[in-house]
């Protein structure tokens, strides 16, 4: 029987990885998975004293099987090399897994265009609690291949916390458009193609999440600047990677890893799959 995919996680002793670490045993109970916690380091007494802090916190917040290890190398390599094994990634904000790190990293950034799989980025704005659970999961929606496979981590995650999920598409209406529209007193063709868009996208949710709750929203402006402010309100925010080719990022997910108020997690485009392996992977998708 194949193994169940771990939750990974990087440590490096710092209060963002630390928080990561937390949120990291936490997804791993919800999905029945266990989780890895991997310090980029050689192998010294200090990564071994940030590896027993952590799996110290691991073991506070669930009841999952943990392991921990060191891995020489740069943090973001060794984390992408790594997250063809894991179902989920969780990183800080700040470092990755690297004792010896840069004060502005960018092991975030890196892993979340190069990663195979989903990853996390746990940050939020001063005084907020990590996770904030009285606040709904939001998920950006464009139509695009990443966005639609965010769609389904999105509500995933909204279902095994309990929460609300909120299905968001901004559409960008130029000024020259908006004035010449009402002027000529016409309708708003675009809100109506953004609301057939959202549905289309969230299609099946419903029923592949029994008794999720889901807010479809369509709001106009600057993608970038309206998720950026919905993330002040947000649980998490999901989006995907948004950019041109494999290993890029968009410009919307960038700002949001860098100046987003709430976690992150960026989601790639789901990889084809043989025919035979669809109904296998269609029945386990809870535990893996």
């Amino acid at each position: 029987m194949p193994s169940v995919p771990s939750v990974l996680v990087g440590a490096d002793g710092s209060g963002p990885a630390l928080r990561a670490v937390a949120w990291a045993a936490e997804e791993a109970a919800l999905h029945a998975r266990p989780l890895e916690i991997v310090c980029v380091s050689e192998p010294t007494d200090t990564a071994a004293g940030i590896l027993d802090r952590a799996r110290t916190i691991a073991r506070a917040v669930a009841d999952v099987p943990v392991r921990i290890r060191c891995r020489a190398g740069r943090p973001a390599e060794v984390l992408t090399e790594l997250s063809r094994e894991a179902g989920l990634l969780v990183v800080g904000h700040r470092g990755g897994g690297g004792v010896d790190r840069p004060a502005h990293s960018s092991v975030a950034v890196t892993v979340g265009r190069r990663a195979a799989c989903p990853v996390l980025v746990v940050r939020a704005a001063a005084g907020r609690p990590v996770p904030d659970r009285a606040r709904p999961i939001v998920v950006a929606v464009d139509g695009s291949p990443d966005s639609r496979a965010a769609v389904d981590v999105a509500a995933q995650i909204a279902r095994e916390r309990g929460g609300v999920l909120v299905a968001v598409h901004v559409w960008f209406e130029r000024p020259a458009d908006a004035l010449r529209r009402l002027c000529r007193r016409e309708h708003e063709p675009a809100r109506e193609a953004a609301r057939r868009l959202l549905a289309d996208c969230l299609a099946g949710t419903a029923a592949l999440h029994p008794g999720l709750t889901v807010h479809p929203e369509v709001m106009r402006g600057s993608p970038t600047w309206s998720l950026l402010e919905l993330s002040d309100s947000a649980q998490l925010l999901v989006v995907g990677r948004g950019g041109h080719g494999r290993r890029a990022l968009g410009r919307t997910t960038w700002a949001l890893l860098h100046g987003g108020a709430c976690p992150v997690a960026v989601v790639g485009p789901r990889p084809a799959l043989p025919d035979r392996l669809r109904p296998v992977l269609a029945g386990g998708t809870r535990g893996g």
